[in-house]
């Protein structure tokens, strides 16, 4: 290499070839020690990379999860039920069930469902209780029902049967049958002891709002002329028909129709469409003899009962139906419609009865014949149950919600309006109906002599019972907020005298209980006792404690994390976050922030009207405050570190700084002088008859020139910031109140931040759905995160550490880590915009509230996650809510037969009205998935351990050609004797790979040489020689295959089974013939054979191998 000495020149010269020997030398030596270096420099990367790696890798946090929520008394989504004793009232609180004592005025049970893998757990829109019994089904927004027990509290059944909410609910009397409706159009009924659905029923075209039994009288005939066996004599009409044998199904909706389903043949039997208004709601009274019906204007519809209950006097409802107006004195179009389509219902019982007889085969057969002629009686049946009676005008010209009879006796109907009333009907007696029809030919046969005899010739003879002469309205409840549902206690309720315990759901997270009371004795209050009337309505008991009436606006915890308060649009309230349970509540002003005091004791409240209120929490009480502490409403409030005071943002422009004082107050004289103060009187601090309490002092003002939307000061005290209405964050330093930085990037206003402990990050969000984190020192954006799908409304750091929580208007509340900018939880379960949230002082626990008035406490558990895993159940979760979209084919292939039907004139086939009551689900595929491996395996294993027996028997018939021989049709000698295995073997000709057996019949005993193999389970499951597969555990093939469907829900299975490909559907059918053979789940069998015969007929009769 060249150099700068010259004395290293004149060497190099003298000698050329040394020269050359040097530099050769040299070369190779720096090329081994480079190539040395770089070596260890790859290995000194690859390992810090290896390190980075796996530090990522490893890199995992723990997981928030919720553990309870309280705040919530009733829903009002859901009517509220009682149970069989009267004892308990039954609540849908959000996701769960709460079931309180009345009288106790407690929760007694919470019901909360499992949790859900991704997503919120959906809200309860429905509650139905089986008469008699503790069963209780729920109803989800997601189209879900579950099963409840009230005695042990479980519940091991779920529903899906509909891809929206659930908005009818009802069991029918036997508690066997529930029949749910939905915003989808469609009703399913549901066989509740084989926890199945039996069928799927379609006709209505908008949301179907209620549904209810109506259960077929024995003591009377089938079908038209009085032939017929009534119920018994119909069963086995269609799928399901022995459960629901004689059974109607009346079905409302907002389309405006009341329908009659005939559940023998699974067809609309009956159409009501006169009623003028959408239908929300309808009952039947206890004895099965008449149906109300609730609508949207101001009308009460009532309808006779084909083949219920007899009573002594004729009803003659068919003959006149248009004196109905609540007078029965003038006509009504409506009514005359009603009287139209009721002389046309024969017409159309006849057209159903010819539909269903084509439906049904001829072929001979007596029995086939006997069964045609029963599903004609049953529709001709069905078509004619109801008969309008007009209807009644209600008192409340709201619509009407929820219509109810009283079962316990009282002969009393509930009219609930969307408004601020539950109306009361009684049900006349039959002498009070008999003297009301005699005023009414009385007046008309007077009526006709004025007019010159124009009625005289005695046509009132005609007049029947309409519904005016049965309904009167006997009283009204009436709330202070709007009614959204109510129940009827049953009779072992009511105290003496009590004709009625009426529970009503108001919209206020409220529930009162109101005692309909017979009036006070004497003569004539006795008289008009007798004919059933009811005194006013008394509130006895009102259930509101344990929540707010509206809105949780703000939630604080105190220094130890003992106490949590939460602020509303009339005061606070102070819980015990560890049980969920309220303490105290005290009355003030709408609550928007609020924070403690240093100890513990008090907190301050900032109001929306401007006020800033002190209470006592551990007395309760209320302090004097600052009434006008600002002119416009405060928003945020900030403690100071060095525990000295706070301040507080305001509406009007500015930030104010308190301070802590005790102040002199005037003793009220009951004795509880020194119950809000921390200090004592003594020493001359205060005049006699004064007492000294927690106050506030205005120290200093910082004016804004915007609206001032939060504010906060860094734990090391030095700086304070606030977020105003024009977009921007600004920063002072906190004791000259100088300008220090301006925080520009949102492009709305960030509707609150917060500092991290070191004082070192900002977090901000904002009405841009926005999370900006900035840096402190220099007031830089380190990121800009889309946070939520809707405005950001509250932050909170983790303390010590960079997490965060953030909660938002879009129902969640997330976690996120601030220094990579990315979202590690998201904790959905509410239902409603997210307003607040508070986090501990060790972090261990978080609590958020929010528009649904729950406050919901999540705790920090031990389990670790990864954030890639947390991506992956989320978009898991994305293919769950987005998993029924399959199912509109078969509903849209239905609408379109029903239009095609109805533009020739004619019926809809039945396959339009009926069809299947399960939807496809992320649990029925994964059914599905699992079935297909279970009969893969099951295929393999067979064929491996009958190619084992076919060579171990090819080498015995080989070295024993003289003794044993071969019988016809390939079975060996050794099956020929009594009570040994039959092993079938593959004839030495044959070529097809199907001659193999497929199974070994089970004899006595195993001593055919040790390579049968049993086929139900008994004896050896692998013969001698072959290694057995461990994924069977021990089963045959046959039996493992069967296991795997055994472990499908009974609700999934149909859909699971729909979801099979063919080849798979006809490799199980092949497998139900051994399995009836053998007796295994012949129910489960034989239901699976007619349901793949049914779905794949077509392609079996297609198929050679499946006719063969």
């Amino acid at each position: 290499p060249a150099t700068d000495s010259t004395r290293e020149k004149a060497t190099y010269t003298r000698s050329a070839a040394t020269a050359d020997s040097l530099r050769g030398c040299l070369t190779e030596k720096a090329l081994a020690s480079q190539r040395a270096a770089a070596h260890l420099a790859l290995r000194v990367a690859r390992r810090e990379e290896s390190h980075s790696t796996a530090a990522a890798m490893v890199k995992a946090y723990l997981r928030y999860e919720q553990s309870r929520a309280f705040g919530i008394v009733a829903s009002p989504d859901a009517c509220p039920v009682y149970d069989a004793g009267g004892r308990h009232l039954v609540t849908a609180a959000l996701e769960r069930l709460a079931v309180w004592d009345v009288r106790r005025g407690v929760e007694a049970r919470s019901l909360v469902p499992p949790p859900r893998e991704g997503g919120a757990t959906p809200a309860v829109t429905r509650i139905a209780r089986a008469d008699g019994t503790d069963l209780v089904a729920a109803g989800a927004s997601d189209g879900s029902i579950r099963l409840w027990n009230l005695k042990d509290g479980s519940t091991d059944v779920l529903l899906k049967g509909h891809r929206s909410e659930v908005t009818a609910l009802r069991f029918n009397a036997g508690g066997t049958l529930l029949v749910s409706g939905g915003k989808d159009t469609n009703v399913v009924v549901w066989d509740v002891v084989a926890e199945a659905g039996l069928c799927r029923l379609r006709g209505h075209k908008d949301q179907v709002t209620d549904a209810v039994f109506v259960e077929s009288n024995p003591g009377v005939g089938g079908g038209p002329g009085g032939s017929g066996g009534g119920s018994d004599a119909r069963a086995g009409g269609g799928a399901g028909a022995g459960v629901a044998a004689g059974a109607r199904l009346v079905t409302c909706s907002k389309d405006g129709t009341v329908r009659v389903w005939d559940l023998d043949t699974q067809h609309c039997a009956q159409t009501l469409a006169g009623v003028g208004a959408e239908c929300w709601s309808l009952d039947v009274d206890p004895h099965g003899r008449r149906l109300a019906v609730g609508t949207a204007d101001d009308r009460l519809h009532l309808f006779a009962v084909t083949g219920g209950e007899s009573q002594s006097a004729e009803d003659n409802t068919g003959r006149n139906e248009d004196d109905s107006d609540g007078d029965g004195s003038d006509d009504d179009p409506d009514d005359d419609a009603d009287a139209d389509g009721a002389q046309g219902k024969k017409e159309k019982g006849k057209m159903l009865a010819k539909m269903a007889a084509g439906a049904t085969r001829v072929n001979g057969d007596e029995q086939r014949q006997l069964t045609k002629a029963q599903l004609v009686a049953s529709i001709a049946d069905a078509s004619e149950l109801l008969t309008p009676m007009g209807y009644v005008a209600r008192a409340d010209g709201s619509r009407a919600a929820t219509v109810r009879f009283d079962r316990g006796g009282s002969g009393m109907l509930g009219v609930q309006t969307v408004g601020r009333a539950v109306e009361i009907y009684r049900m006349r007696s039959e002498a009070e109906m008999n003297k009301r029809l005699k005023r009414k030919l009385k007046r008309k046969r007077e009526k006709g002599s004025r007019g010159g005899g124009g009625d005289s010739s005695g046509e009132g003879g005609d007049e029947g019972v309409v519904a005016a002469d049965e309904l009167e309205l006997a009283t009204v409840i009436r709330t202070k907020a709007k009614t959204r549902g109510f129940a009827f206690a049953p009779a072992a309720r009511r105290r003496p005298g009590i004709r009625a315990v009426v529970a009503v759901l108001l919209d206020n997270n409220a529930v009162e209980e109101w005692e309909l009371a017979a009036p006070e004795t004497g003569s004539a209050a006795a008289a008009a006792a007798v004919a059933g009337a009811v005194s006013e309505p008394a509130r006895v008991r009102t259930l509101e404690a344990a929540g707010h009436r509206a809105d949780v606006r703000a939630a604080v915890l105190s220094p130890d994390d003992a106490t949590l308060v939460t602020c509303s649009h009339k005061g606070v309230k102070v819980w015990n976050p560890e049980a969920g349970a309220c303490l105290r509540s005290v009355e003030g002003g709408y609550g928007l922030c609020a924070a403690f005091a240093p100890g513990g004791r008090h907190v301050v409240v900032g109001t929306k009207s401007g006020a800033l209120e002190l209470v006592d929490v551990q007395a309760g009480t209320a302090l004097t405050g600052a009434p006008d502490a600002h002119a416009g409403a405060v928003w945020g409030l900030a403690l100071l570190p060095d525990g000295s005071g706070f301040l507080s943002a305001s509406a009007d422009k500015s930030v104010k700084f308190w301070e802590w004082r005790l102040i002199d107050v005037a003793d009220d004289g009951n004795g509880e002088g020194e119950a809000g103060g921390d200090a004592n009187s003594a020493g001359g601090a205060g005049e006699p008859g004064s007492r000294r309490e927690l106050g506030v002092a205005h120290v200093k003002t910082l004016q804004m020139a915007e609206d001032v939307l939060s504010v906060r000061v860094t734990p090391d005290g030095k700086l304070l910031s606030v977020s105003l209405l024009d977009n921007t964050l600004k920063v002072f330093f906190a004791d000259s109140l100088k300008f220090f930085l301006s925080l520009y990037g949102h492009r709305l206003p960030a509707l609150c931040h917060d500092v991290s402990g070191d004082s070192q990050l900002l977090a901000s969000g904002g009405a841009d759905k926005n999370i900006r984190i900035w840096g402190l020192d220099f007031g830089d954006c380190h990121r800009s995160i889309f946070a939520h799908d809707d405005s950001v409304t509250a932050l909170a750091f983790v303390p010590k550490t960079h997490y965060l929580f953030s909660a938002g208007k879009d129902r969640s509340v997330k976690y996120w880590d601030a220094d990579k900018f990315e979202p590690l939880l998201t904790l959905s379960g509410h239902h409603a915009a997210v307003w607040c949230v508070a986090v501990s002082a060790r972090g261990n626990f978080v609590v958020s509230g929010g528009h649904d008035r729950a406050i919901r406490v999540w705790e920090r558990t031990d389990e670790p996650f990864f954030v890639d895993e947390e991506k992956e159940r989320r978009l898991e979760s994305l293919l769950e809510d987005g998993g029924g979209v399959d199912d509109d084919d078969d509903d849209r292939v239905a609408a379109a037969a029903r239009e095609a039907a109805a533009a020739k004139g004619g019926a809809a086939p039945a396959g339009a009205e009926a069809g299947m009551a399960g939807r496809k689900t992320l649990e029925t595929l994964s059914a599905a998935d699992a079935i297909v491996d279970a009969l893969d395996v099951a295929r393999h294993e067979r064929e491996r351990i009958d190619d084992h027996v076919l060579s171990r028997n090819h080498a015995t018939s080989n070295t024993n050609t003289s003794g044993a021989g071969k019988l016809d049709g390939g079975i060996t000698t050794a099956a020929k004797a009594p009570g040994k295995h039959l092993t079938f073997t593959a004839d030495d000709d044959a070529d097809d790979d199907d001659d193999v057996a497929d199974a070994v019949v089970a004899g006595g005993d195993s001593s055919a040489g040790g390579d049968q193999v049993s086929s139900d389970g008994g004896g050896k499951v692998y013969p001698s020689g072959l290694m057995p597969n461990p994924l069977l555990m021990g089963d045959t093939p046959e039996r493992y295959a069967l296991g795997a469907i055994e472990k499908v829900k009974a609700a999934d299975l149909e859909q699971a089974i729909l979801s099979l490909p063919f080849s798979s559907a006809l490799a199980l059918l092949d497998y139900l013939g051994g399995w009836l053979a053998a007796g295994e789940r012949t129910e489960l069998a034989c239901r699976l054979a007619a349901l793949i015969v049914r779905l794949h007929y077509t392609q079996l009769g297609a198929t050679a191998a499946a006719r063969g």
